[in-house]
């Protein structure tokens, strides 16, 4: 079963219901509940959207930034989406396509059928561990 990855969380598993708000709560503690519950929203519909893969997605509200990973292809390169207005449902839209996007340029199939895992273990790797693929390597100016 796939794993929604959170960074920051380190594996374990999220107890805290991020729904509610208090009153007394201060601008930062609201702030990373809201973040939490974007990335929770995204990252579930990713992984039922492509199942058999890793996905990471990092919230910063205050600069109005998603980042969305596959650390099983790369931990060091991620598809920004601007916040913006948008509704949950429209990121959760652009996320599937940013998330085509990173598995094309790494030659992994968008099928929405179960992967082996050991399928993307075996694609070749550089020292940082991220998958070597031409459409993926950065451009130089």
């Amino acid at each position: 079963m796939s794993k929604i990855l959170l960074p920051g969380v380190n594996g374990r598993e999220i107890k805290d219901d991020c729904n509610v708000i208090y009153a007394h709560e201060d601008y930062d503690e609201s702030k990373a509940k809201l973040e939490m519950y974007i990335a929770k929203k995204i990252g579930e519909h990713m992984v039922q959207h492509y199942p058999g893969r890793q996905w990471g997605v990092e919230v910063d509200v205050t600069c109005g930034v998603l980042v969305l990973l596959c650390p099983s292809l790369s931990r060091t390169k991620g598809y920004h989406i601007h916040l913006g207005q948008y509704t949950i449902h429209d990121l959760q839209q652009r996320c599937v396509k940013a998330a085509g996007e990173i598995l094309e340029r790494h030659n992994v199939t968008r099928t929405r059928r179960l992967i082996d895992p050991d399928t993307l273990e075996a694609l070749p790797r550089d020292i940082r561990d991220n998958v070597i693929a031409a459409d993926a390597a950065p451009e130089h100016y």
